[in-house]
C-alpha cells in the first residue's frame, strides 16, 4: 500500500534530527567523491551563485577553487549563446522544478558537452550536475558521418 502525505513530505521526528549530522556527513562524502562535476548553489536576484562544488567540478571548470565558491554560475560556465536557455533552467529551480538537458558549457580547454541535471532543493537553493559526453557525442556524430 502506498503512503500519501497532505504535505510534500512526512513530518521531521526526533530520530530523524539526531541523525541530521549523519547524513550531511555522507551528503558531503557524495558530492566530494563522485566523479561527476557537481556545484551547489542558492538563487539571488534570479542568478545561481555557488556555495560550493566538488573536485570534478573545478577541474573541468576552474582550476582555482577559491575563486568558484561566490560566484555566479552562469558567468563560469555558460557561453553568451547560451545564456537564454540557462535562464529558463534557473527559473524552473526557482519554481521547484528539476531539469534535465544536454548542454553546451565553457570548460577548461574550450567548450563541452554535459549531461545537465539540476535538483531544486529548499527555497531557491539547488544542485547542478554536469557529466562530460563530449567524447561520446562526437563518436555518434563520427559514425552518422559513416552513413
Amino acid at each position: 500500500m502506498r503512503r500519501t502525505y497532505s504535505a510534500p513530505y512526512p513530518a521531521v521526528t526526533s530520530t530523524m534530527t539526531a541523525t541530521s549530522n549523519q547524513y550531511v556527513t555522507q551528503f558531503g562524502q557524495l558530492l566530494h567523491q563522485i566523479d561527476d562535476a557537481v556545484v551547489k548553489f542558492e538563487i539571488e536576484d534570479g542568478e545561481p551563485m555557488i556555495v560550493d562544488a566538488n573536485h570534478a567540478f573545478r577541474d573541468l571548470f576552474s582550476p582555482d577553487m577559491k575563486r568558484v565558491i561566490g560566484l555566479p554560475l552562469n558567468d563560469l560556465i555558460v557561453p553568451a549563446d547560451h545564456e537564454a536557455e540557462a535562464k529558463q533552467f534557473d527559473e524552473r529551480t526557482a519554481d521547484g522544478k528539476s531539469n534535465v538537458a544536454f548542454v553546451t558549457r565553457a570548460a577548461v580547454g574550450g567548450e563541452k558537452t554535459f549531461l545537465y541535471r539540476g535538483i531544486p532543493y529548499g527555497d531557491k537553493q539547488g544542485f547542478a550536475i554536469y557529466t562530460d559526453v563530449t567524447d561520446k557525442v562526437d563518436d555518434h556524430e563520427e559514425l552518422l558521418d559513416l552513413f
